[in-house]
Order: structure tokens, then sequence, then C-alpha cells
């Protein structure tokens, strides 16, 4: 066994990830990996999806702009058509915007791309005080609503988001519930896709299966992630940042991945690091109901350095530290580096 192979084992005994909890499955014509989550709920059914895209936007922050945006769109081209093949196509289908961030994913133009025909609604969830890293006392609110394109009949929901603790997803899932309820009609089938965590899955699938919804599908990028003590950070694996700043203690978190996939990531990714980032601000343009506003890419490129180099410091007390993971963390900190000079 080589020494990465021995420091990999080691990394998943002792981060708790959990790669026995999903199946292969094989999906031809696509590029990508997909891999069923075991689980027992009845309604849910959740996928792992692995694509190079998505696995540069969930290691490398320095990823950001159009590149970010290009990026999105091959991936959410190629997971599109494994999507489609589980959907009813006699409904309508309708994605949902959750705006500012989830156009990002670019799912709606890989749908378009691909001449499927669609709606589009929207819908503004706003934290009522800044709550970047911090939504542990902070609740949404809807503060915009676009429901012009909305049918009054029984559809399919899709919506493309980052969901980390499920409350803004659950928020917008209301406000679409009771528009739909009074045209008559109502969700059949919801799909979530995007960086996904297991505590705000389970949120959206209560209130999903509260409503009377018949399936949810959950297609997660990457991994089914865990969620730090701040309740925003969603980390491959590796300690909590938020966790230790509040309490000066150590906690490994670890997400649910296919074995394969934590392999590709694992010299690519800084433990601990936030894996969709601040995903509006890695954006260079945003629509926010009424107008189009510039994403603050640079700001997103200066709390990513700042985190990187806290985790870094906090890693080197964990017992499976090594010169290898801390040159993950310098290539990092060194491209984010570079970025940062671009945006000056």
């Amino acid at each position: 066994m080589s020494k990465i192979e021995s420091l990999l084992e080691r990394v998943i005994e002792e981060n708790k990830v959990r790669v026995d909890l999903v199946e292969y499955i094989r999906f031809r014509g696509v590029d990508a990996r997909l891999y069923a989550v075991k689980s027992p709920g009845r309604r849910l059914d959740t996928y792992l999806v692995d694509t190079w895209e998505s696995r540069e936007i969930a290691c490398k922050p320095e990823v950001v702009g159009e590149e970010f945006l290009e990026l999105n769109f091959r991936a959410s081209f190629k997971v599109a058509k494994i999507v489609l093949s589980l959907l009813e196509e006699r409904k309508p289908l309708v994605i949902l915007h959750i705006l500012r961030a989830s156009k990002g994913y670019m799912f709606h133009r890989a749908l378009k791309h691909l001449g499927i025909p669609f709606r589009e609604v929207s819908v503004r969830v706003k934290y009522e005080e800044e709550s970047y890293r911090d939504h542990v006392e902070r609740k949404p609110k809807v503060v915009y609503r676009d429901f012009r394109d909305l049918p009054g009949e029984n559809l399919i929901l899709l919506i493309a988001d980052t969901v980390a603790t499920g409350l803004s997803a659950v928020a917008a899932l209301r406000e679409i519930h009771e528009e739909l309820s009074e045209r008559g009609g109502a969700i059949a089938q919801l799909v979530l896709y995007g960086f996904l965590s297991e505590k705000g899955l389970e949120k959206v699938r209560e209130y999903a299966e509260s409503i009377g919804v018949d399936k949810i599908y959950a297609f997660a990028l990457q991994d089914l992630t865990p969620l730090a003590y701040n309740n925003y950070d969603m980390p491959l694996y590796g300690p909590d940042e938020s966790y230790w700043t509040a309490y000066g203690k150590l906690k490994y978190l670890g997400a649910v991945v296919g074995l394969e996939t934590f392999k590709e990531m694992f010299l690519q990714y800084a433990p601990g690091m936030d894996q969709p980032g601040d995903w509006s601000e890695r954006q260079p343009r945003l629509f926010n109901g009424y107008d189009y506003e510039q994403g603050d890419i640079r700001r997103h490129l200066e709390k990513s350095l700042s985190m990187l180099r806290s985790l870094l410091e906090i890693t080197r007390r964990a017992p499976w530290f090594s010169s290898e993971i801390e040159e993950i963390y310098v290539r990092r900190i060194e491209e984010l580096k570079k970025a940062i000079m671009k945006y000056s």
C-alpha cells in the first residue's frame, strides 16, 4: 500500500467519511459517476453525481466568474440527462429559481440547450441580517416572487440551489405551494439539484411530504455533505472551523460520498473547506428579481483565503495531518492569491 493510499484510509476512518452508504449505478451515455444513497425514506431517492466540472468547483474556491458559470453549465448538461430519465413526461416541468444564487447552477440553460420545454418562476429569500457563514440564529424571509408562468395543475418542480439548513428552500416551497393550491394545482414530483447537506435535505423532505409531494429526487453534486456548527459550511471532510472558533475544540466532519469520488478529490480538496463557498458572490452577475447586479467575487476570494489559512492552522493539530495535506492547503492558498490579483 502506498503512502497516499494509507493516508486516505486513515482520513476516511478518523473523519467518519461514509463511503459505505452508497451504491454505484451505471448510467450509459453520460460522462459522470452516479451513486444511489442507501436511505430508508419511502418517497425520497437520493443520488450523488460526480462530474469533473463540479469537482473543480467543490475543490477550488478560486474558480469564479465566467469559468464558474461555464463549469456549472457543463455539469448541469450532463446531469440533466439523468434527471429527465426519471420524470413523468406528461406533467409540466417548472423550475423554481431561488434568487439571487440559484441561476448560477445553470440548469435552466442546460434544459434549453437540450430542447426540453419548461416554465420558470422565481422567489427571493433573504435572511433578515447579513448571513455569510452564520445561519445559526437567522430566519429566511420571502421578499420577492414572480409566479406569472406558474400553471394551475399538478406539476414537476425543480430547484437547482445550494441547500444548507434547508430553511430557504422550505420558505420558497411554502410560497409556491400556497399559490398552487389557490390555482387548483399541486407539486407531484420535486427535484433538488446542487450542493446538498444531509440536514437540509431532511428538512426539505419533511416539508415536501407534509404537503403531499408524491416523489422527491435529490441530486447532490459530489457528496451529501455534513453541516458545520455555524449551519453554513458544507465540507467534504475535515475540522469544523466554526466549532473550533466557538469552543477551541476539534470536531471532525465527514460526508456521504462514493469512494472513487473521494479518491479523485482527495489531493485537490483542503480539509474543512466549504465546497459551494459563497455561491452568489462567485458569479459575475446576479438577477435580484428587478435588475442585474455584480457578484462580489473579490469578497468571496478574500474570505476563502482567510478561511483556508485558519483551517491550515487548525488541521495541523489533527493526528492525520501530513506534508501531503499541507501541500494541498499551500496550493489552494497560492491559487487564491493569484485570483485576487486578477480582481484587484
